[in-house]
């Protein structure tokens, strides 16, 4: 299970991301069911995590403009155990998408500070 709050009416988790050499980073990401990819992460915390690079991955905005993103692998600890995941650079705040998602149960209060739960199916 994963927890985390809503701030500013966006929900938030906390997300261990592992980096080259062993190390956990945690990142506040905003959980974006808007986004099919996995995670979405500045460049700054792609840096600080040393990823390799995969290959650019073509994606839709909100806006409807289609743009190349460059793509990392990286891995996440989710749901208790590290997961292989596709990092793709955006000079936005870090996102988590649906392709994380997938297989979970979400729980939202949605008012300033409310709960934020992620659970895995049964």
């Amino acid at each position: 299970m994963l927890t985390g709050t809503v701030n500013d009416l966006q929900p938030w988790l906390a997300v261990e991301l592992l980096a080259i050499g062993g190390q956990y980073l945690s990142v506040e990401a905003v959980l974006d069911t808007g986004f099919n990819g996995g995670l979405a992460m500045p460049a700054w915390v792609i840096r600080q995590l040393d990823l390799i690079s995969t290959s650019n991955r073509y994606t839709h905005l909100a806006t409807g403009e289609e743009v190349e993103l460059p793509a990392w692998r990286g891995t996440i600890f989710w749901n208790g155990r590290p997961r292989f995941v596709e990092i793709v650079e955006t000079d936005s705040e870090p996102l988590l998408g649906m392709e994380l998602l997938l297989g979970n149960r979400i729980a939202i209060e949605v008012r300033e500070w409310g709960a934020v739960v992620v659970d895995p199916l049964p």
